[in-house]
């Protein structure tokens, strides 16, 4: 089958690049013809991916570009992890744009909220989302949990019949070892962490969203914890806020790390007190890895927790006392717990699939009247 995918551009180093180069390493070997329309590749491209540069642009003006690229291309179906309009597949694996702004409203003052209609980075996206997901050309939308794909319902009445969930799968053999004992001692070792002295783990990029104002907040009532923070973002603020709230000797800036199974098994819980995530990656690691987690019904990991067993879901991300009492009591659970969590070749299987019964379904002859 000729298969093609959109992604405005490829860097190897954020999530949604390494599921581009899984997905399109994954079709390649199973024989299919793979065209990737993108304005970037860096780094080496998988032996066989035909790629189709269109320039760099602003959002709405790429994505016409894109359609029409792919349109020109002669393929049985493609699929875009961007907002396309004229997509017959559309991945939404940064959620909903329209829900974003619902859920980040209430955490901001009257002005900001009211800017979020004028903002034309918002206007652009919301009026390439409301044209993706109404496109007559739109056959199906890969949602990351069921929080999106009741929000793809919501607010732009996609059919659920349209809508096939699929969460994002771990990288098994990246976090073979952190379960084991050994590296356990080593990572406490390596981050300083001494014994007995309870470590919560704040792993992601994007702070604000993922919440880390209220992990800060909640720290303050969590007395002898510690709080490592590892991702990508601007640490200054966030320094200083930890100053503020008298937590500072208690907070770990790791910046942007790569050895995640090592932070895993070092720590003794995650806390990602999200205002919105899709399904965080972090969260599907830390439950693989054994290690409880707290985070809050706007995270579409929260569907996979157990209760009690797994982690804890609190109800906000800004109530903090629920929050500190959810650390709390995720501490207090057995690390090691084995928890069933989607893999990288679980999850490429379940898109493939997609994406395979696209085309035949393009390809099927229509019956004559």
């Amino acid at each position: 089958m000729r298969l093609g995918l959109v992604r405005y551009k490829y860097d190897q180093g954020g999530g949604a690049e390494r599921t581009l180069g899984l997905l399109a390493r994954g079709l390649l070997e199973r024989g299919h013809q793979v065209h990737l329309v993108t304005s970037a590749w860096q780094g080496a491209a998988p032996p066989g991916l035909r790629i189709r540069l269109v320039p760099p642009a602003g959002p709405a003006r790429w994505a016409r570009a894109a359609a029409q690229s792919a349109a020109g291309l002669g393929l049985d179906t493609w699929l875009s992890l961007e907002r396309v309009p004229g997509s017959p597949l559309f991945r939404a694996g940064d959620g909903v744009h329209a829900a974003w702004l619902a859920r980040r409203a209430p955490y901001e003052p009257l002005m900001k909220r009211l800017s979020f209609g004028l903002n034309p980075k918002h206007r652009s996206l919301l009026e390439l989302e409301r044209r993706t997901l109404g496109a007559p050309q739109l056959r199906g939308v890969i949602a990351v949990s069921r929080l999106v794909a009741g929000e793809l319902q919501e607010y732009y009445g996609v059919p659920a019949d349209k809508i096939k969930v699929i969460y994002n799968g771990v990288d098994e053999q990246m976090l073979a070892s952190a379960r084991e004992a050994w590296l356990r001692q080593d990572a406490r070792r390596e981050l300083s962490l001494e014994p007995g002295r309870p470590a919560l783990l704040f792993l992601g990029s994007g702070w604000e969203r993922k919440g880390l104002a209220f992990a800060l907040a909640a720290l303050v009532r969590l007395k002898d914890a510690l709080l490592l923070v590892a991702g990508r973002d601007r640490p200054q603020a966030w320094q200083a806020r930890a100053a503020r709230l008298g937590v500072a000797e208690r907070v770990r800036w790791l910046g942007l790390r790569t050895d995640v199974a090592a932070l895993l098994a070092g720590c003794d819980a995650l806390v990602l007190p999200s205002i919105y995530d899709p399904c965080p990656n972090s969260a599907l690691e830390a439950l693989y890895a054994g290690l409880p987690v707290v985070t809050t019904q706007a995270a579409g990991a929260c569907e996979l927790l157990e209760p009690g067993k797994s982690g804890v879901v609190v109800s906000r991300a800004d109530a903090v006392e629920e929050l500190a009492a959810a650390c709390q009591a995720a501490l207090g659970l057995p690390r090691g717990f084995v928890h069933r969590v989607p893999g990288q070749q679980q999850w490429l299987g379940q898109v493939v699939a997609v994406l395979e019964a696209a085309a035949a379904a393009q390809a099927k002859p229509v019956a004559s009247q």
